[in-house]
């Protein structure tokens, strides 16, 4: 898993050197002494690993705040939170006596409303009607109407179902409860449509593209090696981490993946010409800090100790990447640097 240059990494490349750090601002000179034993790595140019491993939380393109549309107080809610839910499903109810009535007053007065019209249609039909009398009862008979349709719309909104499919990951309000129209109620989570985000750093994210596929496992026997590919990749920087979100779709598995679920992403490998594969990877206690707060390596040439500043960009499941300062080839002491300067002569084990 990678991860990008942080406080984490100054702050473990600050403790592993704070033992030289005293040696080192000291004047540094060859000694006579006898050779130190160290432990020397050669420095090779690919990457111990021909894939790229990170780790990614599940997330949804769709997360719903479900409330009613008119206020009262809660007489029902039909499900728990972690239940699954279907679109158009009975979620609650407020108590509805008042929009009952409302709605019966409003239906009486439509009767009363269509009735007249009736009446006074055959007066108009026989020219018996002045036309200002006609025009009123039309208008009359449209308001009723709308009256009762907004009654009716009312009565239902004291009923509230689910407007999408998908997992209750949070119930807001109880049964007893007076809410307001549009409080929240339940928070509702699509599995329908799943990405699994990774964090990738800055000189890395030139190497991911839109449609690459990837292979995502979780930490249960039946969510292995699930087929992903790409489908969005961050072009503004996370402004703390400076690394870019990757956004990998992947199927909901029947319900059995849900958002919040930490699972490993493993992209394809890359191409040899690939500026990736020659990065050299090297044991993190092996890069130092020294007293300018520069990057450093104690490195073995003719059988004396050289410092070699570097500069490091990300940590890896296997050490740190150093992107320049050293090359292919060269000897970097991984265990007793602690006892050596500039010059020191040195034995390796």
């Amino acid at each position: 898993m990678k991860v990008g240059v942080s406080a984490f990494l100054w702050a473990a490349f600050g403790l592993l050197a704070g033992n030289v750090l005293i040696s080192c601002a000291k004047k540094e000179k060859a000694t006579l002494s006898p050779p130190v034993k160290v432990t020397v790595e050669k420095v090779s140019g690919t990457l111990q690993t021909s894939d790229r491993e990170y780790s990614g939380i599940v997330s949804s393109a769709e997360t719903t705040n479900v409330s009613f549309a008119v206020g009262g107080t809660i007489t029902q809610l039909a499900v728990a939170e972690g239940a699954k839910v279907s679109k158009g499903q009975l979620l609650g109810k407020v108590r509805a006596g008042e929009y009952e009535n409302a709605y019966n007053i409003a239906l009486a007065q439509l009767e009363e409303a269509q009735d007249g019209y009736q009446r006074l249609k055959k007066l108009h039909d026989a020219n018996a009607l002045p036309e200002v009398k006609w025009v009123e009862m039309q208008q009359k008979l449209k308001q009723a109407e709308n009256a009762a349709e907004m009654a009716q719309r009312t009565l239902k909104d004291a009923t509230l179902y689910s407007p999408v499919s998908g997992t209750v990951t949070k119930k807001f309000a109880d049964v007893g409860q007076t809410v307001v129209p549009v409080e929240p109620i339940y928070e509702i989570v699509s599995t329908n449509d799943l990405t699994i985000d990774v964090s990738v750093s800055e000189n890395a994210i030139g190497n991911f593209s839109e449609g690459e596929k990837a292979t995502v496992s979780f930490d249960r026997d039946d969510l292995k090696n699930i087929e992903g590919k790409i489908t969005q990749k961050a072009v503004v920087a996370d402004p703390l981490t400076r690394s870019y979100t990757v956004k990998v779709a992947i199927p909901s598995s029947n319900g059995k993946i849900l958002p919040g679920m930490t699972g490993n992403v493993r992209f394809e490998a890359l191409e040899p010409d690939s500026p990736e594969v020659r990065e050299i990877v090297l044991p993190t206690q092996a890069v130092l800090l020294n007293e300018d707060n520069r990057l450093f390596v104690w490195t073995v040439r003719n059988g004396r100790a050289e410092r070699r500043f570097v500069e490091a960009d990300e940590l890896v499941a296997n050490g740190v990447i150093v992107k320049s300062g050293l090359q292919p080839g060269d000897s970097v002491i991984v265990a007793g640097m602690q006892k050596v300067g500039t010059g020191t002569i040195v034995t390796t084990e």
